[in-house]
């Protein structure tokens, strides 16, 4: 094929991919309100919300491709904040960060990516790397070379020696002052927000779950450095007093919370600092390490606290916490994309509302990341958007039947003729 033939034949195949698409008679859930929006119908052009009307009212469908929605719900596309898409498998733990395993792990990010997407998650908060493969692979999904999620990065993790996920190559600092200058070299490698390893987890054989193991300076060195330089903060954080150091010095989200007492659940309320509480994860661990397919350390500790953690959750909701989901997810033995849809499942069954739920992984979720433009099914709004058939405000487990994923207007994974 000629150079003007085939420069032809892409823009007639960007022609296709750009054609302004109406969905009809489709119920809306707009990641706000507590019902949903019956029977509307919903226009998307040039990657944007373009017009949302009542099925009844006239819209312009000349040159629309149009989709009949009936007995289904529109959502905003869901949000991760606390994905590994990159992180190593369980194999690889052993040989920590090489060229081999960088490069292995972004190859499975591409797998990833299209998980995320075939579940309806659009958008990812990265939880932490060992190495910078995710920037990359951040630019390879926004270009289109691959179907994947919008990405939010910290880069590397910052621990202390011996810390949580020192094995996984995170960045080890010890001090005040090699805190802040972990903080300025992962913004500097492009880190859109800053990840600090405060306390032990379950992640690492040579801690505790209830070891902290970054001190009160530490804590507010690293917070303060990544606000100085315009960067929110999130932590891995398993202990009250830990919580509490981290709410106090300006935390901008805590990562699990695993052993939180009530106290502690009443200063984030009163802070109004959110709680990512990951309970999937642990709960995940528990059935692999009884069929032997994660290490037994993992196991144990995971086992040991999956009662307490959801104690934790139960505290949380009691004093009104701002909950945020995130998964922890994307090790060979808990992918991404599906990961999220059960954790929605369990906080839901764990007494968080039906709207709150899905306001935990939708507009709650954009306003933790600053991203004004996604989180809602509003006119002007990009088009990032999940179709399932049923109703997730009446019955959480409908959040599985996708049908239609739109990334940027564009209809990315689909389950329905078209």
């Amino acid at each position: 094929m000629a150079a003007g033939e085939e420069f032809a034949a892409w823009m007639t195949k960007w022609g296709e991919k750009m054609k302004k698409k109406i969905f009809e008679h489709v119920n809306i859930f707009d990641g706000i309100q507590k019902d949903c929006l019956l029977d509307q119908t919903v226009a998307v052009e040039a990657g944007k919300i373009s017009v949302i009307r009542p099925a009844g009212e006239e819209i312009d469908k000349r040159e629309a491709e149009v989709y009949d929605c009936r007995g289904m719900t529109m959502l905003p596309g869901l949000i991760d904040c606390h994905a590994n898409i990159v992180g190593l498998i369980t194999a690889e733990q052993k040989d920590g960060i090489t060229p081999g395993t960088i490069a292995s792990s972004v190859l499975r990010g591409v797998q990833e990516g299209k998980n995320c997407i075939d579940n309806g998650v659009t958008t990812i908060r990265v939880d932490t790397a060992g190495h910078h493969g995710t920037y990359s692979l951040r630019d390879a999904f926004d270009t289109g070379n691959f179907p994947g999620p919008h990405m939010v990065i910290p880069g590397r993790a910052i621990c202390t020696t011996c810390g949580h996920g020192w094995n996984f190559g995170n960045h080890v600092a010890d001090g005040p002052w090699e805190v802040r200058k972990a903080v300025r070299e992962e913004i500097m490698a492009g880190a859109d927000w800053i990840k600090l390893m405060i306390t032990g987890g379950a992640g690492t054989s040579t801690e505790r779950m209830e070891d902290q193991q970054m001190c009160r300076e530490e804590i507010e060195a690293g917070i303060d450095e990544a606000h100085a330089r315009g960067r929110k903060c999130f932590a891995h954080l398993t202990v009250s007093k830990a919580i509490q150091e981290a709410v106090n010095a300006g935390i901008d989200s805590v990562e699990h919370g695993i052993l939180m007492d009530e106290e502690t659940a009443g200063r984030l309320a009163e802070t109004n600092t959110v709680l990512v509480p990951t309970l999937g994860v642990y709960r995940r661990l528990v059935d692999r390490g009884e069929k032997g397919l994660v290490p037994d350390y993992m196991y144990k500790k995971s086992l040991a606290v999956v009662e307490r953690h959801t104690r934790s959750f139960h505290y949380a909701l009691k004093a009104g916490v701002n909950i945020v989901a995130g998964t922890d997810s994307g090790q060979d033995w808990f992918p991404l994309g599906f990961s999220l849809l059960r954790e929605l499942e369990i906080m839901n069954e764990e007494g968080l509302g039906n709207a709150e739920t899905l306001r935990s992984a939708t507009s709650r979720a954009a306003e933790l990341l600053d991203k004004a433009d996604i989180g809602q099914v509003a006119e002007g709004f990009r088009a990032d958007l999940l179709i399932v058939r049923g109703n997730p405000l009446k019955k959480m487990s409908d959040i599985r039947n996708m049908r239609f994923v739109l990334k940027d207007g564009e209809i990315v994974s689909c389950r329905e003729k078209i």
